[in-house]
């Protein structure tokens, strides 16, 4: 029997309708991106929720990240670039019998599954947990809280602003100074990070509205633009 997907386990546990997974499949034919986030980015699922529906449906645990710290060598035997690509965190490895139990955003993504047993050379078994739980544990385990990638915003057709941080002066420092600085980093990583989440929700809103108005014949592309580069309306 052929496994349902995402949507159709969200619109079985009632948390989808039929015409906003429609909606969120043309949004992510058009932005990229995993259906999940672009569920959540549109408002019509919460990650939450998502999490418990999948759980229960398919019959697999759901697992806190944010409270768990995973073995040294359980990160060792899974790549980094493959926990980003597939947004999935290691949690626990059986090295006898060649097993990683993963924390997945999407485990009904079989294909995905497939792709990692052939990378690892391993069986694999799988727990759910949010996506953005995941992103938070790939942060913390393998960069120690700072993340080394962050979404793009030239996707939208912004320039992404570029923050210089002065090194510290060339001076010995107290812990208590070194922590502090740390912290003042942290933070604005985290602002930075902040804005351009804020940047691509409101450019993922904006498309979706146009793509309304287009569509009930109240403005058209061509006209928004028209107006965009200075030129009157007609």
């Amino acid at each position: 029997m052929r496994k349902k997907r995402l949507g159709e386990i969200l619109m079985d546990a009632g948390l989808l309708t039929e015409t906003q997974l429609r909606s969120a499949l043309a949004e992510q034919r058009k932005w990229g991106g995993k259906l999940g986030h672009t569920l959540v980015q549109m408002g019509f699922v919460d990650e939450s929720s998502m999490v418990h529906a999948l759980s229960r449906q398919l019959h697999i645990p759901a697992v806190e990240l944010d409270s768990l710290t995973p073995p040294e060598h359980v990160l060792k035997l899974f790549r980094v670039d493959l926990a980003e690509r597939y947004t999935v965190f290691p949690i626990a490895a059986d090295t006898t019998h060649k097993t990683l139990t993963l924390a997945s955003a999407d485990p009904s993504n079989v294909d995905a599954l497939q792709e990692l047993t052939f990378h690892t050379d391993q069986k694999i078994q799988v727990v759910v947990s949010s996506a953005s739980a995941i992103e938070r544990a790939i942060r913390k385990h393998y960069y120690g809280g700072i993340s080394n990638h962050t979404a793009g915003m030239e996707n939208f057709g912004i320039r992404e602003p570029v923050y210089d941080l002065a090194p510290p002066p060339p001076q010995r420092m107290t812990s208590a100074r070194e922590a502090d600085l740390q912290q003042r980093i942290e933070a604005l990583t985290q602002q930075v990070a902040d804005l351009q989440q804020m940047v691509a929700n409101q450019a993922r809103s904006l498309s979706a509205l146009i793509e309304v108005l287009d569509t009930r014949g109240a403005v058209s592309r061509e006209e928004y633009f028209a107006v965009l580069r200075g030129a009157p309306r007609s």
